[in-house]
């Protein structure tokens, strides 16, 4: 049986769709339900496997960790209901979602068949109306990150008064039909899943001492229910929850991978080590690990994302494309 991504492309059906798709002109709609926040994890499937696979928007599994993440425990945005909106043809078909991301990004995803300048248009300039955010200035300002080879967004922007900030992130990724490299695991360590409840104090404080390593460890509030909220999302599963024990037994490494089985793709969501273990390859030995188990569970596809050099340098050695994101901004005069 071929993959569902190849057969999805081949379907007559599709042949004029887009082209019918273009005039039904989409109206906008919140969302509001829980109902409506799975429409949106199925219209992000369906956008991937059209756009061949590539994170033109945004892979299933960034809603999920925005959602049990960035929502529920980092509070970057307020809840899902409350900031998304999407844009609906008569019938009900989402052709875009838009929402903030946190700290003044906002996201725009895009069925390919709805795709034009003129829906760009009109969904920026409701992102321009309602997800602006404060500087400490005072003056209000909009993030959008957009692929480097993306014209049609970036003309779109340039119109409305944004401006390209070359380089921001790295979106790596890598097909897992070709045999896996060796990372041999250092004396002492143990590579395994991510262990029961009793485990999640000690999981915090790695990530922790992972990336607040500048930090003196009494700087650790200890509370580890962030954890928990991480596990609440649909795609986690603790045999993806990838971690490295110390000799004495504490987690000195982890690697935590959402894995959609629809798309057969997955995304390293959480990829750090603990400081007092760097440079011992304890990262790659992780992600590595993760990957094979993916590979036994079917999956063809992994991502991963960086924008600091730690990160670049081991997604690098292990993945085999990558795309730039620049950062576009716009920036408001302050009120008088």
């Amino acid at each position: 049986m071929e993959p569902v991504h190849q057969a999805i492309s081949r379907i007559p059906a599709w042949q004029g769709f887009e082209e019918l798709q273009r005039e039904m002109n989409p109206h906008i709609r919140r969302c509001q339900t829980e109902n409506d926040y799975f429409r949106v994890r199925n219209f992000l499937r369906e956008v991937f496997l059209r756009n061949d696979r590539l994170e033109h928007s945004w892979h299933v599994a960034r809603l999920d960790y925005w959602r049990w993440h960035f929502i529920a425990t980092c509070q970057s945005t307020p809840p899902f209901e409350q900031v998304t909106v999407a844009w609906e043809t008569e019938e009900g078909q989402i052709a875009a979602v838009a929402h903030p991301y946190g700290g003044g990004e906002i996201r725009l995803h895009i069925h390919p068949a709805f795709r034009s300048a003129e829906l760009e248009d009109a969904a920026f300039a409701y992102v321009d109306e309602n997800f602006t955010e404060a500087a400490e200035s005072g003056r209000r300002f909009i993030i959008a990150p957009v692929f480097a080879d993306d014209a049609l967004r970036q003309e779109v922007l340039t119109r409305r008064g944004y401006t390209q900030h070359p380089g921001w992130n790295h979106h790596y990724w890598c097909d897992l039909d070709a045999p896996l490299p060796e990372a041999p695991t250092p004396p002492g360590y143990r590579i395994r899943s991510m262990g029961d409840e009793s485990e999640h104090a000690a999981r915090s404080f790695c990530s922790w001492r992972s990336f607040h390593s500048d930090e003196p460890a009494s700087n650790y509030d200890g509370d580890y229910s962030w954890f928990r909220n991480l596990q609440s999302a649909p795609l986690y599963r603790r045999d993806l929850d990838i971690v490295a024990a110390a000799p004495d037994g504490e987690i000195a490494a982890f690697c935590t991978i959402y894995y959609d089985d629809y798309t057969r793709s997955a995304v390293t969501v959480l990829v750090g080590t603990a400081a007092e273990h760097w440079q011992r390859g304890l990262g790659k030995a992780v992600m590595l690990e993760g990957m094979r188990r993916l590979k036994h569970l079917g999956c063809t596809r992994l991502f991963s994302t960086a924008n600091e050099e730690p990160a670049d340098a081991l997604y690098h050695s292990v993945m085999t494309h990558m795309k730039v994101t620049d950062t576009w901004a716009k920036v408001w005069p302050k009120l008088s």
